[in-house]
């Protein structure tokens, strides 16, 4: 009950916070990040990296089919299987709401003042929504934080700083970042529900 009260929480903040950032903070911070200097924008180009999603979900695969077929430790196969699970999921869902909402990025704002949705359009100009970038970041981080909760302020500054760059590179609004940074969490956290509701061990204790 306790986990379902604090999803509910997340939910609805994350749903307040990216609603604010649309009406109130998109635009006006969108033309602010596109005049900053050249060389935060390298160095963002260097952060956002960290938030693709491939080698994650690669190498989490791998490890997981190591640990269950060679190494035959389990608790570690749970694991990597859960990391991936978590990326793979969380990602499709991602890029079929990025489909539906098709929302214009920052660039068709600047270039032809659209903004807002049109939905159900495919193309990289109508996939702001939400950040796959910032769902990578923060489902890893949340992913590992219940695996390692010591190691979770670290993980989730690093996931709020790959979140900041995708604003600073103008390639999607401050909404996009907060509502990739919510579903990556809370899609996490249900499938952690699952492994717990199948008694799959996850943790030492």
């Amino acid at each position: 009950m306790k986990k379902r009260h604090a999803a509910i929480y997340i939910s609805v903040i994350f749903l307040i916070m990216t609603v604010g950032s649309y009406l109130f903070w998109d635009i006006s911070l969108a033309q602010y990040c596109r005049q900053l200097n050249p060389v935060i924008k390298k160095i963002a180009e260097l952060i956002t990296a960290f938030g693709v999603s491939t080698w994650y979900i690669v190498a989490s695969i791998i490890l997981y089919l190591f640990f269950h077929f060679v190494y035959e430790n389990k608790l570690h196969a749970a694991r990597f299987l859960f990391v991936s699970l978590s990326l793979c999921i969380t990602g499709i869902f991602i890029n079929v709401l990025k489909w539906i909402a098709g929302r214009y990025r920052p660039v068709e704002l600047f270039n032809h003042g659209n903004f807002g949705f049109e939905f159900f359009r495919v193309g990289y100009e109508w996939a702001s929504f939400p950040s796959g970038h910032s769902q990578t970041a923060f489902t890893l981080a949340t992913a590992v934080t219940l695996l390692k909760p010591r190691w979770g302020i670290p993980l989730f500054v690093i996931a709020g700083v790959v979140g900041i760059s995708r604003i600073i590179l103008t390639s999607h609004y401050l909404s996009d970042v907060i509502a990739g940074a919510g579903i990556g969490i809370l899609f996490t956290m249900a499938i952690k529900y699952y492994f717990d509701r199948r008694q799959i061990k996850l943790t030492e204790k």
